[in-house]
C-alpha cells in the first residue's frame, strides 16, 4: 500500500498561473510542491478563475481568499495600499489557515509570496516546521546615486530608515525568529537581516524560467559592427538608466545603439535623459510591446543591460540569459545573485564615475570582441538552463522539506 504523501500549507497572495512576476512564481512553487506533496494553498481570489483551473489539473486543493471591496480600492492606488491589503489579507488567511490545520493536520508551511520580509509569516506560530521564502526588501541603492535617480532621489535616500522600521515590526521579529527555513532572494537582503536568523537562511533567488529551453540561434559576430545592446522590464527610477546614457555618450556614436522596450513611471524621464545626452538618435523607447513580440527583440540584441541600483531580481534578466544575452548589471542585489563572471559583466557601484567608466569599458569590449560576446551568451543560456529551471527548484523544495519532515529524497 503506497504510503499518504505528507500535507503542506502553501500561503501565496500573489498567484496567478497566467500572469507573470511574483504572481506566476507563486504558482509555481506550488505546483512544483504537488509533484511530491498533498498541496493546499491559499492564495487572493483576484486570479481565482486561473487558479481554480489549474489547480484541478494538478491535484492542488486551492483556496482563494478575499478582502473586502473597499480595501481592494485602497490597494489599488499605491504601495501603501497594497502593503495595507497584503496586511489585512494575511489576517484573514491567519483564520483560515487555522481552521484548516485543525480540519488537516498539515505536517509543514510555507509562506512564498510576496516576495518581502515587510509582510509577516503569521503561520510561523504554528508547531510544525515553517519554511519563509524567498523573501527580499532588504535592498536599498547605494550611497551617492542619488543624481541618476530622478524623481526618488529623496524617497530613495530614506529607504534604508524606511527597512529598519519595517524590520522592527513585531509581527516581524516574530517570524523571523519562528521559521524554521528562510529563502532568501539575494545576499544584500541576507545581510540587512538580523545576525540570529541566518544561520536558518539559503539564498535562493525567486525567478524561474517557463517551459523547456532550446538553445537560441547563433548570433552573428561580424567585426567592427555596431553594438545592440536592449534593456526590457519596467521603466522605474531604481533601473537608473541614466547611469548608461553617461556611459554611452562617452563613446563613439557609431560603434552602438541601444533599445529600451517597456513602459513605466520613469521612461518620460529617461526619454529626457537620453536627449539631454545628445542620444536621440542611437537610444530607441518602444514603449510597451505584446509580450509574443519581446522574444523578437532578444533574438535582434547583442547584450542585455539592466543597471538597477536596488532590484531583488530582474525577469528580464532571465528572458535574456535564456535568449542566449550576455549580461551588463550592476553587481548589487538580486541581478548580481542570478550571473556569474563566465555569463555577464557585473559593474561595482561603489563611486557613480567609476561606476559609469565600467559601464563603458564594459560596452566598448563587447562591442570589439564578439567572439568573447558570443562566449558569454552561451554560458549565460547554459546557466539558465542550469540554474533557474522548475526542477532545481523542486529539488530544493524536497531537500528542505524532507529534513524537516524525516524524509530521505
Amino acid at each position: 500500500m503506497k504510503a499518504p504523501r505528507p500535507k503542506v500549507l502553501m500561503i501565496a497572495f500573489a498567484c496567478n498561473p497566467a500572469g507573470g512576476g511574483e504572481h506566476w512564481l507563486g504558482w509555481g512553487w506550488a505546483e512544483q510542491a504537488s509533484k511530491s506533496y498533498d498541496v493546499t494553498l491559499l492564495a487572493w481570489d483576484r486570479f481565482e478563475a486561473a487558479i481554480q483551473t489549474k489547480a484541478k489539473e494538478t491535484g492542488v486543493r486551492a483556496v482563494c481568499v478575499g478582502v473586502p471591496a473597499w480595501v481592494n480600492r485602497i490597494g489599488d492606488r499605491n504601495t501603501l495600499g497594497r502593503w495595507f491589503r497584503q496586511l489585512i489579507w494575511h489576517r484573514k488567511v491567519l483564520r483560515i489557515a487555522n481552521q484548516l490545520h485543525s480540519e488537516n493536520k498539515f505536517e509543514l508551511v510555507h509562506q512564498t509570496t510576496f516576495h518581502t520580509f515587510r509582510i509577516p509569516f503569521l503561520a510561523a506560530e504554528w508547531n510544525i516546521p515553517k519554511i519563509w521564502g524567498p523573501i527580499a526588501g532588504g535592498e536599498s541603492c547605494p550611497p551617492g546615486f542619488g543624481p541618476w535617480l530622478g524623481k526618488l532621489r529623496t524617497s530613495e535616500a530614506m529607504r534604508g530608515t524606511i527597512n529598519r522600521l519595517a524590520l522592527a515590526q513585531p509581527g516581524v521579529q516574530r517570524s523571523l525568529r519562528a521559521a524554521d527555513a528562510l529563502f532568501v532572494s539575494n545576499h544584500t537582503t541576507l545581510d540587512f537581516l538580523p545576525e540570529h536568523c541566518r544561520s536558518r537562511c539559503m539564498v535562493v533567488p525567486p525567478n524561474a524560467i517557463r517551459g523547456e529551453l532550446a538553445p537560441p540561434p547563433e548570433r552573428a559576430s561580424a567585426p567592427n559592427a555596431p553594438l545592440k545592446l536592449l534593456f526590457v522590464g519596467n521603466c522605474v527610477a531604481t533601473r537608473a538608466m541614466p547611469l548608461v546614457f553617461d556611459a554611452l555618450k562617452q563613446m563613439p556614436k557609431s560603434i552602438w545603439n541601444l533599445k529600451i522596450v517597456g513602459s513605466g513611471a520613469a521612461l518620460a524621464d529617461w526619454k529626457y535623459d537620453a536627449a539631454r545626452a545628445g542620444l536621440n538618435g542611437n537610444v530607441t523607447f518602444t514603449g510597451s510591446v505584446p509580450y509574443a513580440e519581446v522574444a523578437r527583440h532578444y533574438a535582434e540584441a547583442d547584450a542585455f543591460v539592466f543597471p538597477a541600483l536596488r532590484d531583488s531580481g530582474g525577469s528580464g534578466v532571465l528572458e535574456a540569459m535564456s535568449s542566449g544575452l550576455p549580461v551588463v548589471c550592476c553587481d548589487w542585489g538580486g541581478p548580481a545573485e542570478m550571473v556569474d563572471e563566465q555569463s555577464a559583466i557585473k559593474i561595482p557601484v561603489k563611486r557613480p564615475d567609476e561606476t559609469i567608466a565600467g559601464f563603458a569599458r564594459a560596452f566598448e569590449r563587447l562591442q570589439a570582441q564578439p567572439a568573447w560576446r558570443l562566449a558569454l551568451g552561451r554560458a549565460a543560456f547554459e546557466r539558465a538552463r542550469n540554474v533557474f529551471s522548475w526542477e532545481r527548484k523542486r529539488e530544493l523544495l524536497e531537500k528542505t522539506y524532507g529534513r524537516f519532515l524525516g524524509l530521505t529524497r
